[in-house]
């Protein structure tokens, strides 16, 4: 019962938090930018299907971008020009999507599988049953492909058979969120997995030992609601420090080699984090960014200007901190001052999955079908 209570639960969570969206505070217009920086789409493309936000993350391979739809449509398109370069139909709903290793595409379907196809023919290669459905994007390390299931397992498949090495599985509270970044590759054979009841795990890809683990928060409170403290980001690392925050819970950064918490203050997020040699930044749950020093956490800046808007990840793109809204602004923050510095309109519209940056240029997919790279 309990089984079935927890896999239920998230999507009344859902509705609730969507409930509470529309009847919540109005967002604030944003003043004009007097001086504005730089900021370019060098292309974009719509040929994607509508999808549900957050589930469907672009990866580039040898300078191509693969990604995929809820409709079974996976593309491989030439980053340069946003050319398609293939077009393959699976014919199955999809529930995520992308990860690629050296000649195969990782996808998963509504009806509880991991497909590998063909990078060359996009013909099934293998699939392997999941014991729930994913809604995260499967993400690769060698020749081994992870798995996030919506019970919180953690899965790894032999990327040439679809064999099943290994499962690292926990119990989880009734009420946990239903989440689509959760975990990270940090290095060649180490993953960090965060995980429902605010716990952070470091795993050993090769085996599926875990290296250790550490609470990030504590539940607190008399109701299931109240205690709701998972890890809805996905985790980041810079040379030995890794960064984290849970729902209703807290920010923290740990050393990555014993675990001890460095600091940690009361943060909630949904959203993610990132860090530079000097800071940590972070969107809380009403879309306030902040910058906290990176060796003590205390406070070096904040911006609420995209205060109660529903908002991307963020990601660096040279100086500054990339934001894009779900009414598809593209936002441009200074990263030393917190200032904006950029806003510029797209078609990027109803929710951006996990973007993907190099610094220099960012690729990003939205909700509505459209996909676009993003410069300065």
């Amino acid at each position: 019962m309990l089984a079935i209570i927890a896999l239920v639960i998230p999507e009344i969570m859902a509705a609730f938090l969507v409930a509470c969206a529309s009847t919540g505070p109005t967002p604030l217009p944003v003043p004009p930018i007097s001086h504005p920086d730089k900021l370019t789409i060098v292309w974009s493309d719509n040929d994607l299907a509508k999808s549900p936000a957050y589930q469907f993350v672009p990866v580039v391979d040898d300078n191509v971008i693969f990604t995929a739809d809820v409709k079974g449509n996976i593309f491989k398109i030439d980053r340069t020009d946003g050319t398609i370069i293939s077009h393959f139909r699976l014919k199955r709903p999809l529930s995520s999507g992308t990860a690629v290793s050296s000649d195969s595409i990782f996808v998963t379907g509504q009806k509880g599988y991991l497909y590998s196809l063909s990078k060359a023919t996009g013909k099934i290669n293998w699939r392997a049953k999941l014991p729930t459905i994913s809604i995260e994007a499967p993400q690769i390390s060698g020749h081994i492909v992870l798995v996030k299931t919506n019970d919180a397992d953690l899965l790894a498949y032999d990327t040439d058979t679809g064999h099943l090495l290994w499962v690292y599985q926990k119990p989880i509270p009734n009420l946990t969120l239903r989440t689509n970044n959760s975990f990270a590759i940090v290095d060649k054979e180490v993953a960090a997995i965060g995980e429902p009841g605010g716990r952070l795990v470091l795993i050993n890809v090769t085996n599926g030992n875990p290296i250790w683990e550490n609470y990030i928060a504590i539940s607190e409170g008399a109701t299931d609601l109240d205690k709701l403290t998972d890890v809805a980001i996905r985790p980041v690392l810079y040379e030995k420090t890794i960064c984290v925050a849970t729902y209703n819970g807290k920010l923290a950064c740990l050393d990555a080699i014993s675990s001890n918490i460095i600091w940690s203050k009361k943060f909630s997020t949904s959203y993610g984090v990132l860090i530079d040699a000097q800071n940590v930044y972070a969107l809380n749950v009403e879309g306030v960014l902040y910058a906290f020093d990176k060796a003590t956490g205390a406070s070096i800046w904040n911006n609420d200007i995209l205060r109660y808007r529903t908002l991307s990840t963020p990601v660096f793109l040279e100086n500054n901190i990339l934001i894009i809204d779900s009414e598809g602004y593209i936002n441009l923050f200074n990263r030393n001052t917190g200032a904006l510095s950029a806003r510029v309109a797209s078609n990027l519209k109803g929710g951006i999955s996990y973007p993907l940056s190099d610094n220099k240029r960012v690729i990003a997919q939205s909700a509505s079908g459209d996909i676009a790279e993003i410069t300065q």
